[in-house]
């Protein structure tokens, strides 16, 4: 399977999607990872002037023995436009997803798809 979102789990990154939340003063989202047992070291080696977190020799994790952790967290849409520090009441706690398949079980049990998240590098309203 080649998918650039699982690439990037792979590589240790963080996913986020923006759902629809509960409560119509929020905003919400759903935060998807490797486990941290999993994450991969940092990179030793890199490319002259190289962004470290976009190294080609970063390290990954091998995809038969990966397992994710999942959150759902909501803040105040208020706090966040006004770049307040937010209520950490309703981050919810991981749901540990123990190999790619469950994590594809999951995605399809809750009518998402892989390919609407985002690394976390290019969200700026998340508040974790």
């Amino acid at each position: 399977m080649k998918n650039k979102n699982i690439d990037a789990l792979l590589r240790g990154r963080t996913l986020l999607l923006e759902i629809t939340p509960d409560n119509e003063i929020c905003r919400a989202w759903i935060e998807l990872s490797l486990q941290d047992k999993l994450k991969p070291s940092y990179p030793f080696r890199t490319d002259d002037y190289a962004m470290l977190g976009h190294s080609p020799y970063s390290n990954y994790c091998d995809l038969d023995s990966a397992a994710f952790k999942l959150r759902k967290s909501s803040f105040l849409a208020s706090d966040i436009e006004n770049e307040f520090d937010p209520s950490y009441d309703d981050v919810g706690n991981y749901i540990e997803i123990n190999t790619l398949d469950e994590l594809n079980k999951y995605i399809d049990d809750n009518n998402l798809s892989l390919d609407d998240f985002v690394d976390s590098s290019d969200v700026n309203d998340y508040p974790l």
